[in-house]
């Protein structure tokens, strides 16, 4: 037993600092689209509609086929040939003469990224707990922070290209390590598990119907519109206003995504005596909170409040699958949650864009609120649904 903990201690560090680089392609292309921007004739801020579908397209395909991947190979192959996608979509990009390659090169690590999301997230969901998928997921912040400095530094001192080369470095650091892990045998595989895992599945009752599953999927397509749309749209909505200029509105965006790890951190630590229907009930009325602050005060407490909040939901609510459905299909179903995560950002960013144009910037805060709320009824729907099938059992 000593043995097996050890590793697995092992194997949660790897998949910690691992998943570090997954932050990569959101941190460094905010900063690099300056240069891309400037550099190649005919791209406009316009331009950034496209990039943004299209990398939401194939990171939620990779989502889609993670389960018909995952019959031929293991989890953890799926997150090194993410690693190696990604890698591939950066040197392209970092080789683009014209719009039409950076876009086909961005969708090229958008399923990378995708692949490397889904598959780590199901991996964790069956084999740790959302004290460790949190933790994971501060890890995620930690690259998307990171990865502008490194960007912004390469584009001080040479070009963002140069910048995308060193950065496919450090991934390549990175598959070296995890192709040690797996020769040293470190992953725990499915098949190790899978005799205790029947045992359990024969002593509980699962989520069964389809409807659970829709609504599961509902729960992430709601959450990457909220979290999206609130970090990007945030500082247009208070421009507008007149409550802050275009200058220090710049701080939103690091405040919340430096909240967002603080609540990963915290929760992660809490989730030792909490369970994860209640850490999603309490980061949605401290995110409800934050928002509210934000539309009343346009005060920054209330974006540290909502980063805060919505930290942690998305790897509780990951986690939380391995509860509500069986073993058997839990690949699928969060291969499924990813990709509605993904389709979130790009349809309710979309909605909310147009509402905002057309109607009043006003209008970001009522929909960030109602998207909270929505995420807050899927969850406590699924729970509902659970405790019933365990009180008839």
């Amino acid at each position: 037993m000593a043995i097996v903990k050890k590793n697995r201690l092992w194997l949660l560090g790897i998949i910690l600092v691992s998943y570090f680089v997954v932050g990569f392609p959101d941190g460094a292309f905010t900063v690099s689209w300056l240069g891309i921007a400037d550099e190649i004739r005919g791209m406009t801020t316009a331009h950034t509609g496209y990039i943004l579908v299209g990398y939401s397209v194939t990171y939620t395909l990779a989502g889609v086929i993670l389960s018909r991947l995952n019959r031929f190979m293991k989890l953890q192959t799926i997150y090194l040939w993410g690693l190696i996608i990604m890698g591939a979509g950066f040197v392209g990009l970092a080789l683009s003469p014209n719009f039409t390659l950076v876009l086909a090169t961005i969708t090229v690590y958008g399923f990378g990224t995708g692949l490397m999301a889904s598959s780590m997230n199901s991996y964790m969901a069956k084999h740790f707990t959302a004290r460790h998928n949190n933790w994971m997921h501060c890890f995620w912040g930690a690259g998307a922070t990171l990865s502008p400095i490194i960007m912004g530094q390469m584009m001080a001192v040479l070009s963002w290209r140069a910048g995308y080369f060193v950065i496919t470095g450090i991934l390549g650091v990175v598959a070296i390590m995890l192709l040690i892990s797996m020769y040293k045998k470190v992953w725990i595989d499915d098949e190790v598990v899978q005799g205790e895992s029947e045992k359990v599945t024969e002593a509980k009752q699962y989520l069964s119907k389809k409807w659970h599953q829709v609504v599961e999927i509902l729960t992430f397509f709601f959450l990457g519109g909220t979290d999206y749309t609130l970090v990007f749209f945030t500082g247009a909505a208070l421009i507008a206003r007149g409550d802050q200029t275009a200058y220090t509105v710049a701080i939103f965006s690091a405040v919340y995504y430096v909240s967002m790890t603080a609540g990963r951190m915290f929760f992660g630590w809490a989730a030792k005596w909490l369970k994860e229907v209640p850490i999603v009930r309490i980061g949605a009325l401290i995110a409800v909170i934050g928002i509210g602050v934000l539309y009343f005060t346009s005060n920054v407490s209330g974006m540290a409040l909502a980063g805060f909040g919505l930290g942690p939901m998305l790897p509780t609510l990951v986690s939380d699958t391995s509860n509500r459905f069986t073993p058997r299909i839990l690949s699928k179903i969060v291969g499924l949650e990813l990709a509605a995560f993904g389709a979130g950002i790009a349809v309710l960013f979309f909605i909310t864009s147009q509402i905002m144009y057309f109607i009043s910037y006003e209008a970001l805060f009522p929909l960030g609120l109602a998207f909270v709320v929505l995420v807050f009824l899927c969850n406590e729907i699924l729970a509902r649904a659970l405790k019933k099938n365990e009180g008839r059992q």
